[in-house]
């Protein structure tokens, strides 16, 4: 049974931890540290979620920047990311996906509550068995 309860206190740990981390990042998101410059001359500040949301936009329509080199202005152009314009088309369209870094493993919302569920029953036997 302690065991039980250690798994327990680690995982409302973490979740606690999540929690917290995931409201600090709202709110430096909404922080309005960001200066966009607008051609027209109506230059702003906006938020930092703003400006990453912006930023997933140039991405993946491609973009053109000037750079210097050797004293020289040079137009460096930068092809449409298809993984952003997915990514665009997902949340347009109310599919968000949790994206975990170095994990490339793609498994059905089926196949996650049936691991969950194996795991629970597997833990309900444990404790029967003691």
């Amino acid at each position: 049974m302690a065991k039980r309860e250690k798994k327990l206190v680690v995982k409302n740990t973490k979740q606690r931890a999540g929690v917290i981390l995931s409201s600090l990042l709202r709110n430096i998101a909404e922080e309005e540290t960001e200066f966009l410059k607008v051609p027209g001359g109506d230059d702003r500040m906006i938020t930092k979620a703003e400006a990453l949301a912006r930023l997933v936009w140039k991405k993946a329509l491609g973009y053109t920047e000037q750079h210097t080199v050797n004293s020289e202005l040079v137009d460096i152009t930068y092809q449409p990311d298809r993984v952003y314009a997915a990514m665009l088309f997902d949340r347009l369209e109310g599919r968000v996906a949790a994206v975990e870094p170095g994990k490339k493993e793609k498994r059905t919302v089926a196949d996650r509550v049936g691991e969950q569920n194996k795991k629970r029953l597997n833990n309900i036997a444990e404790d029967s068995v003691k």
